[in-house]
């Protein structure tokens, strides 16, 4: 989807302690506790996809991508996760 340049929100929701132990996040993407998606549900768009990875593309994004769906999102999760995206060499930044 990024490499068709498509519209997408990216969201990294591993755990606060993967994010604060490793410090990079995906280029464009936008970290948001896991644990916590009623608090910042409303700040994404119901009009473009969401992409959601968490450090492995396990449960935690699995978890966050189905909450999002549930309430109307068109979610998915990013199959390897965080450490599938620096794997494949995708672009990072220091999460701020």
């Amino acid at each position: 989807m990024l490499e068709a340049g498509e519209p997408v929100q990216l969201v990294d929701a591993r755990p606060r302690h993967f994010v604060s132990r490793q410090g990079d996040i995906a280029e464009g993407a936008t970290w948001h506790d896991p644990d916590r998606v009623q608090d910042w549900i409303g700040e994404l768009s119901k009009e473009k996809p969401v992409v959601v990875y968490c450090a492995y593309g396990f449960h935690v994004g699995c978890r966050t991508a189905m909450t999002l769906r549930d309430a109307g999102f068109d979610a998915k999760y990013m199959t390897g996760g965080h450490s599938g995206w620096r794997a494949m060499g995708g672009p990072l930044r220091m999460k701020s």
